[in-house]
């Protein structure tokens, strides 16, 4: 073997390190999730179970304001499982009901085969889980594949910064816990790819392909439909190069797809409750649970956009860090990624790539979406960060595209992410400690503050 192919063997690319590094503890911080987060720690996961139990076991969507959790549930709540519960569901009101049932079905129905294992309950959440898990590993390949499509031989860094991301506590929580969740990463991901692809080679293949994604994504999560301008890009470049008239007529063919997907459940939702979503009754029924503060208009806009700088962590970890030390720490990360606009305050030609209409525009809709909701429909439960968590590993990319296109070099720039990443591994052992391995924690002087 020559000394070059020794050296070759030797020599590691730092990103390469870092992106396996990010990768190892990523899977690491999810298998330890699934098993050490406690049942029903997470704010809304009881409802998401009941919600795949009743498609697992009836084969049915549960209907809000009639369904109410299982007793199972209850009794892993209170504690006295494999015995039922004292509590009557039908008497605790928001608690007792499955009160996640107006979601879209797609994520309940792809994770009922999980929950009918073989097993006691306890396990069965667990199950789960470790479904949610295989849809974060999918998230981690999906989005190697889309950095190589976009930048090339130079994806590598990209990447790592998408890694940053998925890294934090508020991304793998939620995406590990039961919800929908899980399923918005890879999905996104996965639709932004194939946009791409459409974009760069237009086939009537990719555009059917492309918006069969954005109906699959609207049927995870509704807030999801605001992905549909992406469409546009495809559709441009499919027009420039046919140039006919047949073209046009593949238009109506592509908006065909997504309603075809979407109308069964919305049938179903006129049918039960006289209108296309019960968004407006589940809105009812948590409103007396919601955030304290405004409940409308700019004041609860405001109190929104604050939650937005605690990104980085889960809701049900916010009250850890207090104080100016503790904001700053877990504001970091968060900060750390909008430093990616920056270039463009100077060099706005940016956003007029393709780049930027991929991987910047998610995150603009996406908040732009929850701002309206927030506004016209008085429901300030909408701009909690987790509804942002799919757009913003693929605004990362774009972050270090910026920086690299306006000459930071490659180098600075993996430091930078590694920095970011190393800040996110210290808040893990704080939060490890306070929440996974309590006994450990404990030794140290780390406890689990009180949920507020």
């Amino acid at each position: 073997m020559s000394i070059g192919k020794v050296c070759g063997w030797v020599r590691v690319d730092p990103a390469r390190a870092l992106s396996v590094v990010q990768i190892a503890a990523i899977l690491s911080l999810g298998v330890v999730t699934v098993f050490r987060f406690h049942i029903f720690a997470e704010v809304d996961e009881r409802a998401h179970l009941a919600y795949v139990q009743e498609v697992a076991e009836n084969g049915r969507i549960p209907w809000l304001g009639h369904d109410h959790v299982a007793w199972q549930e209850l009794a892993l709540e209170e504690h006295t499982y494999p015995r039922p519960s004292p509590l009557n569901p039908r008497l605790l009101g928001l608690r007792g009901s499955s009160y996640e049932a107006w979601q879209p079905p797609l994520y309940y129905m792809l994770a009922a085969p999980a929950f009918l294992v073989p097993n006691d309950y306890r396990n069965k959440v667990f199950a789960v889980r470790a479904f949610d898990l295989l849809l974060l590993m999918a998230t981690i390949l999906i989005l190697a594949g889309l950095a190589r499509a976009i930048f090339g031989e130079r994806w590598r860094v990209p990447y790592c910064a998408a890694l940053s991301v998925l890294l934090w506590p508020g991304v793998i929580v939620r995406a590990i816990t039961v919800s929908n969740a899980a399923l918005e990463l890879p999905l996104v991901a996965l639709y932004v790819l194939v946009v791409w692809s459409a974009t760069v080679k237009p086939r009537t293949s990719s555009l059917v392909a492309a918006a069969c994604l954005l109906g699959l994504c609207v049927l995870t999560q509704l807030t999801l439909g605001c992905l549909a301008p992406l469409l546009i890009l495809p559709l441009v470049a499919y027009l420039r190069k046919r140039r006919d008239r047949l073209a046009f007529g593949v238009i109506v063919f592509v908006v065909a797809p997504p309603v075809v997907l979407i109308v069964p459940w919305l049938i179903l939702n006129e049918g039960r409750y006289g209108a296309l979503t019960a968004s407006s009754l589940a809105q009812r029924m948590t409103r007396s649970y919601g955030p304290a503060g405004p409940q409308a208009g700019i004041g609860a806009v405001g109190l929104g956009l604050g939650r937005l700088t605690r990104v980085v962590l889960p809701q049900e970890w916010w009250s850890e860090y207090g104080g100016v030390r503790g904001v700053i720490l877990i504001a970091l990360p968060a900060a750390s990624l909008l430093l990616g606009a920056l270039p463009v305050v100077r060099h706005r030609r940016l956003l007029c790539s393709r780049i930027s209409g991929l991987l910047a525009a998610p995150l603009a809709l996406g908040l732009a979406t929850l701002l309206g909701i927030c506004l016209l429909a008085e429901w300030p439960a909408a701009l909690f960060p987790r509804y942002l968590h799919p757009m913003l590993p693929l605004f990362a990319m774009f972050a270090a595209w910026a920086w690299m296109w306006v000459g930071i070099s490659r180098k600075r720039l993996l430091g930078f992410v590694a920095l970011s990443s190393l800040v996110v591994g210290m808040i893990w052992v704080q939060m490890a400690g306070a929440y996974y391995f309590t006994n450990v924690g404990a030794a140290f002087g780390i406890h689990a503050a009180p949920l507020t």
